[in-house]
């Protein structure tokens, strides 16, 4: 190894907790010896209690959808793919692309999708009934344990946390009448079952913490109200213990998730959801239930006008349910009473790292927080100082999204500070991403401040990012927006001696940009901004950059780009307006 790469390496694992590495290298040792088969009793005893658990996300709704896996194809994430049938290939082994595609296909969403066609009856009842046995079957047998390559993604235990949710669904959904036709397979799905639960039970995932534990704790919450017996009783006290220290280490005072991205933080609402509708003790249900509430007043602002929250850090719209739909449900289940209204106004998220402002004409997005949890920062793009908005309630600036989590191109571009609405000096990442998941150097937020009046924004923030480059760059962003509608974007860079500078906005799809000398005209239908760049000795051009709205859609957009050499200290000022 270089020694560039050992010191990049060890600024990255000297964050870990102690207790990470361990549970690293014990799993490490372990997959190097032959597979431990998890213990099943002869007779499997079901509670007859089950609850009735909110269903907030649901995605396959095409009339196509029993055809396409009746002909093995599987879609999701914008992508299908043929696998085949009799047996079905299903991807086992280590991906090198498309490795959310494939872990996703081992969730089994699509088994619970199946099982309510056949519930709902009509032409593709019987048809549904015929594709969810033949293909649980296939898989069961052909993805188990011990199969070569099923420990990689199927067996996952992120992935059978979410199978397990799936599983039980189903399986209470169909009911008697509608596994009617299960035969065999009926004590052949509830053995694995139990075993994957006790796989899971063995192999929580305090290695990567975070919301891959969150999502243990619902996986062993599902079983342990699905089965009966003290070993299930003993998957729902693990649960209920992980779900309570997660809902202390994981919710931010303000109410924001850690991982300071938006997508997640509504993943961890859907997770806290579920686990205060499964747990048995009414004292833990309250806590879930105080949590989920912080969680949701923070949503309420975190929304543009579409609904829909920025793409901060990783995040795609197609990759957890709709906000409003979260909120609907979360309400109703816990019986609370939030406000779930769009906010106006402005706030700052002071532990999360965020600065909201709802208004008209514009809502306005300014990250001013640390990348994530210096302990996992998986999710980190390097972004410290970037906004997105919305204009008379379209989005108009956007964060570049996530299309994947492949070691490629792709992936280094979507965390990359070049790509967000920041600034770059060198070449150089605020933060320093690299790999799929990994952060060595991480830039820290300084001098955050905030303030409002009923029509007027002005919110400050540095950080440290480019302290390690001669001359320790130090980069400032003010974000104003003024009594007459005006957003301005005063970038600062400090310290000594020449450095290139870039920058720029990227455009949502369906706006586009007209460059006049060192201004834009921006255009949508009836809608048209005006931005100006005041600055020395720069070069402002449109380039065409691609944006992924959602996993797996990559689209090309517009780019409002400028680009210097100058020396130290420097100063940069955007300022965008309705068009006169």
């Amino acid at each position: 190894m270089k020694l560039s790469a050992l010191a990049r390496t060890f600024r990255t694992v000297r964050h870990l907790r102690p207790s990470q590495v361990y549970w690293r290298l014990r799993y490490r040792r372990e997959r190097s010896r032959p597979v431990v088969e998890p213990w099943v009793p002869e007779e499997i005893e079901l509670r007859g209690d089950f609850p009735e658990v909110p269903l907030v996300k649901h995605d396959n709704d095409s009339n196509e959808f029993v055809a396409m896996l009746e002909e093995g194809r599987f879609g999701h994430l914008n992508k299908t793919k043929t696998l085949g049938h009799s047996p079905t290939d299903w991807l086992l082994g280590t991906a090198s692309d498309d490795r959310l595609w494939t872990i996703t296909l081992h969730y089994h969403a699509w088994a619970w999708e199946l099982a309510s066609r056949v519930v709902v009856g009509g032409d593709d009842a019987n048809r549904a009934d015929a594709c969810l046995r033949r293909l649980l079957d296939d898989w069961i047998t052909n993805c188990d344990l011990v199969a070569e390559g099923s420990r990689d993604l199927a067996w996952n235990a992120y992935a059978i946390s979410t199978r397990i949710g799936w599983w039980c669904r189903l399986y209470h959904l169909l009911g008697v009448e509608g596994r009617k036709n299960w035969g065999e397979l009926e004590n052949t799905f509830l053995r694995s079952l139990w075993r994957q639960t006790a796989f899971l039970g063995d192999h929580i995932e305090w290695d990567l913490r975070a919301n891959h534990v969150l999502r243990d704790a619902v996986g062993l919450a599902w079983a342990g109200r699905f089965f009966g017996g003290s070993q299930a009783d003993e998957w729902m006290q693990s649960a209920t213990k992980i779900a309570l220290s997660q809902a202390a280490e994981q919710v931010l005072p303000d109410g924001g998730h850690f991982e300071r991205s938006p997508m997640y933080h509504v993943h961890a609402m859907e997770d806290f959801l579920t686990l205060g509708s499964l747990v048995d003790e009414s004292a833990a249900r309250e806590i879930l239930r105080e949590t989920w509430r912080k969680m949701a007043d923070m949503l309420a602002w975190m929304r543009h006008p579409d609904g829909q929250v920025p793409l901060f850090n990783d995040g795609g719209m197609n990759g957890a349910c709709h906000p409003r739909d979260m909120l609907k449900a979360g309400c109703k289940v816990l019986r609370l009473e939030v406000d779930i209204k769009p906010r106006k106004g402005g706030k700052l998220f002071e532990n999360f790292g965020m600065v909201v402002w709802h208004g008209q004409p514009w809502s306005l997005f300014f990250d001013v927080g640390p990348v994530g949890v210096d302990y996992q920062p998986g999710h980190a793009h390097a972004d410290t100082l970037t906004i997105e908005a919305s204009f008379e309630g379209e989005r108009l600036f956007v964060d570049p999204g996530t299309f994947a989590y492949d070691n490629d191109e792709k992936r280094y571009y979507d965390r990359s500070t070049m790509s967000h609405n920041t600034l770059c000096v060198d070449s150089t990442d605020s933060s320093e991403v690299w790999h799929i998941f990994r952060v060595g150097r991480r830039a820290h937020p300084i001098g955050v401040s905030c303030d409002t009046t009923d029509n007027t924004l002005r919110a400050t923030g540095s950080h440290d990012g480019y302290y390690h480059l001669d001359g320790r760059p130090c980069h400032t962003r003010r974000v104003e927006i003024t009594d007459q509608g005006c957003l301005v974007i005063v970038d600062e860079i400090s310290g000594r001696g020449r450095h290139s500078l870039e920058g720029g906005l990227l455009l949502a799809p369906g706006w586009t940009a007209r460059k006049y000398d060192d201004s834009w005209e921006i255009v949508r239908h009836d809608k048209r901004v005006y931005a100006k760049l005041e600055a020395d000795n720069v070069t402002a051009e449109t380039l065409v950059r691609p944006y992924s709205p959602e996993y797996g859609r990559r689209l090309d957009v517009q780019r409002l780009a400028w680009r210097s050499f100058v020396e130290l200290p420097y100063k940069l000022t955007w300022r965008i307006e309705k068009h006169p």
